[in-house]
């Protein structure tokens, strides 16, 4: 490449929409809010592509259920990368109030991910507080930290860090508290004195994420003219170690602007933007 690009998320950093994801799904019905094609297709306000959702929040429910929960063993919870739904829904503006908005009523978390300041993502939050109290479950931390914590802070705080002063007035949380809370991968520190809000064994996503998306690149960019049709990348294969599945890397790198998209007779193309 002639210009080196970041292999990890840059979730707001403003970009122009190319296209929407790909069209077929890696979609499973394992969990109870697992969304049907046919509705997608039969909503009258569809988007261009009538295979995928037409809101933020029907995006969101369809990025979740992409998300391969036993090849992780059950270790982490469904996480969704904000710019996915770019990907899918045309109206960014629109996609940011409505994340906001479930944001605000805590239907929704985002979390810090990653070293940069922009690198964010989004989980359920009932799909967070399962998954701290099941990895918590087998860790000498005192159960009643992780249901204060998970009463109080994620509850009634949709901050994506936390200051001493909130954890200690606000909040009533020790110093050992806020240790075992560190402890238990809810907590990273930030600075002195502040922590992000985090999702124990987020690493584990994270390295199958940048392996998988360096895996997708390397395969569009040894193509003739870094090119390749959307539906044969589909079917190509990705390493153990990556674990996301195609699926889940093509919406990331569409919304990610890492490619661009041509409509062709064969079908959409992707072609590396460079």
């Amino acid at each position: 490449m002639s210009r080196k690009r970041s292999l990890m998320p840059d979730v707001y950093r403003t970009r122009k929409r190319v296209c929407s994801g790909p069209q077929n799904s890696e979609a499973s019905n394992q969990d109870s809010e697992s969304l049907d094609n046919d509705e997608w297709e039969n909503d009258d306000n569809h988007n261009e592509n009538s295979n995928f959702p037409s809101d933020t929040k029907t995006a969101l429910l369809y990025l979740k259920n992409l998300f391969p929960m036993d090849k992780f063993e059950g270790r982490l919870p469904p996480i969704i990368l904000k710019h996915q739904i770019y990907g899918i829904i045309k109206n960014r503006t629109l996609v940011d109030k409505d994340v906001a908005d479930m944001r605000n009523s805590g239907e929704i978390r985002l979390f810090k991910l990653g070293s940069e300041a922009s690198e964010f993502c989004i989980v359920f939050t009932e799909d967070y507080k399962s998954h701290v109290l099941r990895f918590t479950s087998d860790l000498s931390i005192g159960k009643a930290v992780i249901d204060k914590y998970l009463t109080t802070v994620v509850t009634n705080c949709q901050d994506i860090c936390m200051n001493k002063q909130k954890m200690t007035h606000d909040f009533h949380f020790k110093d050992e508290e806020v240790t075992q809370l560190v402890k238990a991968g809810v907590l990273t520190v930030r600075d002195v004195g502040s922590w992000w809000l985090a999702i124990p064994s987020a690493g584990l996503y994270m390295k199958s994420f940048i392996r998988g998306r360096k895996a997708v690149l390397t395969m569009i960019r040894k193509s003739k003219y870094k090119e390749i049709l959307q539906a044969e990348l589909e079917v190509r294969k990705l390493p153990k170690v990556a674990r996301l599945g195609m699926t889940y890397h093509i919406h990331d790198i569409i919304g990610a602007d890492l490619v661009e998209c041509v409509s062709t007779s064969s079908g959409q193309l992707l072609r590396l933007q460079e």
